[in-house]
């Protein structure tokens, strides 16, 4: 169900090789000795086959993706719930000090997917290649996440696989295309619509952080092959690792937690979509919210920032949003990091998660110095407005909106003011903006076309008239229908603001208002939610339809 193979100096040209597999509990047991690496070098013949033994099993683990109280209840168990084990085999060897080594490992057969073609046939394949000459204490990028994701169709999904470099070297992500090392190592054949490049349709990668984002809408196993290279600062390329992955899609009744990035960072420290470069000894605190839209969800999230960055800080508050904040006195011999972060909503009995990085760079001196940068609705638009500290060679900012924070287009631009040092303050008004939760973000352009963006920020609108009362046909209440899905309460309320009745609104565009307990006179319905506090007279049950006015 997937797969990496990684490696670790030890001393000398000593290595450990470690191969992680992920096995599904209901198919075949592990046996190590059924597995073996092969060793090709460019200074010599290739070696034989150097096989695991029992002994080479380092740890296997539990991994299924389950809510604690429903572990005992996957298939690793006896279970009928999805079950899956981590296997790890870890193997030293010392090398030859070739220039390059090439490190491979092949098996017979993959779990069957969607997107690969001929069903159970396709074999996997995993290499590593180590350029020994350029780095011969070198050690792989390891991969923080353990097991099989699973995910739900039509939701959308932010998955991140937590790949940190001990050596901070700086890495660079990449799909490629699922392998069989059988006849000979090649690149599998794809179902019509699907490449290596695009193993989910409109499926994205960050080459800096390896964030992956996409909206399943088929359910489905799904290969996935993230490939990582790395390269020394004059850019020579030190290594390569792959980690094969399967996706479960399934249908869901819920949705995972989601984060729409940064939601506080110091002017000037961000250089990337999750990436910020700090200089060293900057005392600093970022923020990243995650929202989930089930109101009784408890998000739990978890990060690795104190286990890279002993002197860091990574604090919860909050249940549902949880705002995550990482502070650091930045050490730049320390740099660059890449943090991962992780938010689980706790569901039963297959929790929903998503997962985001912290990219952290060394400083870099940003042609513009962004003070604020906010996006609200303001009447039937939405003022999307900024300040700026300092600005050089200056030449365009582009206000860019989209649906989700991966799918920006501009939708407007304004001059910048070249060189200065004065304060400056930009107004944009998006006239037509779109209807529930989308996101805004701004890209600055120097005279060079360099180019940097700010932070994503999330705004929740309703135009005028989006919410529409009228009685029902039975003349005992009201039908609501609104442009935007909402989750909020809702509450009529007589004359002299007492509330007669309440209610839940739980992702819907429709709400149905009893008229049960009505008083005398006017009453007026009150809707809170993520859009704000609306309020709306209810016309008289029988008589004609009543507007919202925001």
């Amino acid at each position: 169900m997937g797969y990496s193979l990684t490696y670790k100096w030890v001393s000398d040209n000593t290595y450990d090789f470690f191969l992680d597999l992920y096995r599904d509990c209901s198919g075949f047991e592990l046996v190590p000795s059924e597995h073996k690496l092969t060793f090709d070098r460019d200074c010599g013949p290739s070696w034989s086959e150097i096989p695991f033994q029992a002994q080479h099993l380092e740890f296997t683990v539990d991994v299924s993706p389950l809510c604690a109280s429903e572990v005992g209840s996957s298939t690793c168990s006896g279970g009928s719930l999805p079950g899956y084990q981590w296997h790890r085999l870890r193997r030293r060897i010392t090398l030859q000090p070739c220039d390059s080594w090439r490190v491979s490992w092949k098996a017979c057969c993959r779990h069957e997917s969607v997107n690969l073609l001929n069903g159970f046939t396709p074999g996997m394949y995993a290499e590593v290649v180590l350029n020994n000459f350029i780095g011969p204490t070198d050690s792989s990028p390891q991969f923080v996440d353990a097991g099989v994701p699973h995910m739900c169709v039509n939701e959308p999904v932010s998955y991140n696989p937590g790949a940190t470099d001990p050596d901070g070297n700086t890495m660079v992500f990449s799909l490629i295309s699922a392998r069989s090392g059988s006849p000979s190592p090649s690149e599998l054949t794809y179902e019509p619509g699907y490449s290596g490049s695009a193993p989910i349709p409109g499926i994205s990668i960050n080459p800096s952080t390896g964030q992956l984002n996409f909206v399943p809408t088929i359910a489905g196993m799904y290969v996935v092959v993230i490939q990582v290279a790395t390269y020394t600062p004059g850019g020579t390329l030190i290594s390569t690792v792959m980690r094969d992955l399967m996706f479960v899609v399934m249908p869901c009744d819920q949705s995972a937690p989601y984060s729409a990035g940064f939601t506080q960072v110091p002017p000037g420290l961000t250089t990337g979509p999750n990436s910020i470069g700090p200089c060293d000894g900057q005392s600093f605190c970022v923020q990243m919210t995650f929202y989930d839209t089930n109101p009784n969800e408890t998000i739990e999230v978890e990060s690795n920032a104190m286990e890279l960055l002993p002197t860091s800080s990574f604090t919860l508050s909050g249940s549902n949003p949880v705002v995550a904040t990482f502070c650091w006195v930045t050490d730049v011999s320390l740099l660059p990091t890449n943090i991962y972060v992780e938010a689980n909503d706790g569901a039963c009995p297959i929790p929903n998660v998503s997962s985001r990085s912290i990219l952290l760079t060394d400083c870099v001196v940003l042609p513009v110095q962004l003070v604020d940068f906010t996006a609200e609705p303001d009447g039937n638009k939405v003022r999307v407005e900024w300040a700026t500290a300092s600005e050089k060679e200056n030449a365009l900012f582009t206000v860019e909106r989209g649906r989700t924070p991966e799918e920006l287009r501009a939708i407007g631009s304004l001059p910048g003011a070249g060189t200065t040092t004065m304060m400056q303050h930009y107004v944009f008004h998006d006239s037509s903006p779109l209807s529930g939760l989308s996101y805004y973000r701004l890209t600055q352009t120097d005279v060079d076309g360099t180019t940097s963006h700010s932070a994503v920020v999330p705004v929740a609108f309703m135009p005028d008239g989006g919410i529409r009362v009228v009685p029902d046909a039975t003349g005992t209440g009201w039908i609501v229908t609104l442009d935007a899905a909402v989750t909020g309460e809702w509450m009529v309320v007589d004359m002299l603001g007492r509330a007669v009745i309440t209610g839940q609104a739980y992702d819907t565009r429709s709400l149905t208002i009893p008229a049960v307990g009505r008083a005398q006179g006017v009453s007026v319905l009150v809707l809170r939610s993520e859009f704000g506090d609306h309020r709306v007279k209810l016309p008289p049950v029988g008589g004609p339809g009543s507007l919202s006015r925001m």
